[in-house]
């Protein structure tokens, strides 16, 4: 069992990726679930965060989770990029600049 002072750590570390999570930073959660498992690897929340985040961020990254009705073309992750493109036509033409 780990001392007063180090779960002190622990519950500020998994207090601090619990506001991650509501923020979608699983980056940063899955820093600090290391952070707690390299304290104590054996914490159940810490391991169970980090496999949250590692889950969204593979969910995030992976072209498998893309809609099957997505354009083979890159599709815009942002309402900006929806609205302004990068490039057409499968990526044989880019935008300079807009009007």
């Amino acid at each position: 069992m780990a001392s007063e002072r180090l779960q002190r750590q622990i519950d500020r570390l998994l207090d601090e990726a619990e506001q991650l999570i509501a923020q979608r930073d699983w980056a940063s959660v899955q820093e600090r679930a290391r952070d707690v498992l390299a304290i104590n690897p054996d914490n159940q929340e810490g391991q169970a965060f980090l496999a949250a985040a590692g889950r969204a961020l593979n969910a995030t990254v992976s072209p498998s989770t893309q809609p099957s009705t997505a354009s083979p073309s890159n599709t815009p992750t942002t309402f900006a990029a929806q609205l302004h493109p990068a490039s057409f036509a499968n990526g044989r033409y880019q935008v300079k600049q807009s009007l």
